[in-house]
């Protein structure tokens, strides 16, 4: 999946060279301007034009329930959705059921009993659990109706929501990683702040240093596999190959990478979430609990909404011992096959995931638009500096074929093994390694 941004890396490209002519700008990832900062003064970009009507010829009285994860700043993302929305499809009615955690098992659970919701999120996971069953219902026909292709989005996002050719979802956001810091921890350790040429070991160092000084925690970095993988590519390494069908994670380029993050956590320079009283890293940068995590352009929203009085920056993701590289994710909308209302569903998720909802939400700074088109809506320097980690030649998509979910289950608990002291570097990735082939080979 390397090398598969080349459009999107042309368009921001072309972006950044018009945003540099003119003042600052604002984009979709982690980063609110702190406040005594000037806000940016780059006019945005005109937004899309709004279809003043419904994308489909939808079913009379029409009621449809919209299911997913996210915190209360994401649910707000949605809730705005639907209103813009019920302005164009005035007669179908959406009733938005988030499920802050657990969404998979309780979805699976749903779909099991027949009550699952209309239109819900679907990752890798569900994508793998729900298409081959038929509980998925296939997009093509209604898309070719409402005028929406596959071609309207970012190419790489698309394999995930295919099977056999037939499309079964189509993706609603993307995002990827950059460091995000506190200036002020710095400050109070008397060092320099990141700069955009840091390597990994240049992190662990600051780090150290602003742990040592005791005021704040280091680095955040929960046993997860997501946050792990920039470290693993860019030493060169990945999950499974690039044919999905061997796993890869007992390797030197993985294994190194994990014995640096376990020394980090060893000699205190790395806590996790609930080691500073943190339900995740970007809490702890919103209590001033640590200096640098690594987070999505997510953030961005989450610290308008929660923490809006706390400055904080953000910069491209460090460099590893062979390269800089990233990881994408992303997420998608998909219609329960036994829906009462194919057409009501269909017309909520092609607004959804279609460009004048798309711009609205990159507004917010929730997350990137799906469609190549919007690249310059992204005009955040925070933000900015986040995206690029997307467009790194080396970065790569979470994506290693159907078994996507157990492959990265496999890596966070290995690492949680680690961090728990349950198991060496060694002994962890010895048996990830033996769960994703088992995983990769359908067992």
């Amino acid at each position: 999946m390397k090398k598969i941004f080349a459009l999107l890396t042309f368009l921001v490209a072309l972006s950044m060279l018009i945003a540099a002519c003119g003042p600052a700008a604002t984009t979709a990832a982690p980063t609110t301007e702190a406040p005594t900062q000037p806000p940016a003064t780059t006019e945005a970009p005109a937004p899309v034009a709004e279809k003043s009507t419904c994308p489909l010829q939808v079913e009379p009285g029409a009621t449809i329930t919209f299911s997913g994860w996210g915190d209360e700043s994401e649910q707000k993302v949605y809730r705005d959705t639907i209103e813009r929305f019920k302005s164009i499809c005035p007669d179908v009615t959406v009733n938005y059921v988030p499920v802050p955690s657990d969404f998979q098992t309780k979805l699976k659970a749903q779909m099991a009993g027949g009550t699952a919701p209309d239109v819900f999120y679907v990752d890798d996971q569900l994508m793998t659990a729900f298409a081959p069953s038929g509980q998925l219902l296939a997009l093509d026909d209604m898309m070719s109706q409402a005028g929406v292709s596959r071609s309207d989005f970012i190419s790489a996002l698309i394999p995930i929501y295919t099977l056999n050719n037939v499309t079964y979802a189509l993706p609603k956001d993307w995002g990827t990683l950059g460091l995000i810091y506190l200036p002020e921890a710095f400050a109070d350790a008397g060092i320099a702040e990141p700069t955009a040429d840091w390597t990994w070991e240049d992190m662990r160092t600051a780090a150290k240093t602003i742990a040592d000084k005791g005021t704040y925690g280091g680095f955040c970095m929960g046993a997860d596999w997501a946050r792990f993988s920039p470290f693993a590519t860019s030493n060169g390494g990945a999950y499974a190959s690039s044919d999905y069908k061997t796993a890869t994670l007992d390797t030197p380029a993985v294994k190194t990478m994990a014995t640096f993050v376990a020394d980090m956590f060893k000699e205190k320079s790395l806590v996790r979430p609930a080691d500073v009283s943190a339900g995740w890293c970007g809490e702890a940068i919103g209590k001033k609990l640590v200096a640098m995590t690594t987070e999505g352009g997510w953030m961005v929203n989450f610290m308008k909404t929660t923490y809006p009085d706390v400055k904080w920056k953000a910069i491209e993701i460090p460099a590893g011992p062979v390269t800089r590289a990233d990881v994408i994710f992303v997420n998608g909308l998909g219609i329960n096959a036994a829906t009462k209302y194919p057409l009501a569903s269909a017309a909520f998720l092609f607004y959804t995931t279609g460009e004048v909802n798309q711009a609205a939400i990159v507004a917010t700074g929730f997350a990137y638009s799906t469609h190549p088109s919007q690249a310059d809506l992204i005009i955040d320097p925070n933000d900015k500096a986040i995206a690029q980690g997307g467009l790194l030649p080396d970065t790569i998509v979470a994506y290693w074929g159907p078994y996507t979910g157990k492959v990265n289950d496999s890596v966070s608990k290995a690492l949680d093994r680690i961090f728990l002291g349950d198991q060496t570097v060694d002994e962890a990735f010895a048996q990830a390694q033996q769960e994703a082939q088992a995983a990769l080979n359908g067992q």
